[in-house]
């Protein structure tokens, strides 16, 4: 970001960053998603929640991007909710804004690129080892992906995450994987 119109980005950043205490919601489901976020600090998680349990989707850290780009990108409804599991520092822009930045300036239209690029890959990544991976190999990609998820997220969270049952996670924890 640091090639983005320094003005600009100071700017919209001033006016929009967030201090989240844990357990917050930055997105319900059922509302429309108005922003993109950067995660300064503190651990996210989105999930959808489905004949009364909730299934992980994605766990957002430092450095990450945070929204529910199909309902940002559309302004239809979120299918998801995104919550703080720990006290949070997020930047966000807003959709206004976003879209006024991508049409004045080439470099925040290449950071948009990015920001459309990073998502993707990422969704892609994870819907292949779903679609393909074992679970030991999805865990082994998890901790590739977030190397300190363990101490964040509690088991129950991870094992949704992976479609499993704690129980089965905690078998698969117990070959050392990680160490």
């Amino acid at each position: 970001m640091t090639n983005c119109n320094e003005k600009s980005y100071n700017h919209t950043l001033k006016k929009s960053h967030f201090w989240f205490c844990g357990l917050y919601f930055l997105l319900r489901e059922g509302k429309v998603c108005s922003f993109i976020g950067i995660v300064k600090s503190g651990v996210l998680r989105s999930y959808i929640s489905k004949e009364g349990e909730e299934h992980n989707s994605d766990f957002y850290f430092e450095d990450s991007f945070v929204t529910s780009y199909r309902s940002f990108l559309t302004q239809e409804k979120s299918v998801g909710s995104i919550q703080a599991l720990e006290d949070s520092f997020i930047y966000c822009l807003d959709k206004s804004d976003y879209d006024r930045l991508l049409n004045e300036s080439t470099e925040w239209y290449k950071l948009g690129k990015y920001i459309a690029d990073t998502l993707f890959i990422n969704k892609c990544r994870k819907e292949t080892a779903m679609l393909t991976d074992d679970a030991y190999n999805r865990y082994k990609l998890l901790l590739k992906t977030y190397p300190n998820i363990e101490q964040h997220v509690t088991q129950y969270h991870i094992a949704s995450y992976l479609r499993i049952r704690a129980e089965s996670l905690s078998r698969i924890k117990s070959l050392n994987i990680g160490q």
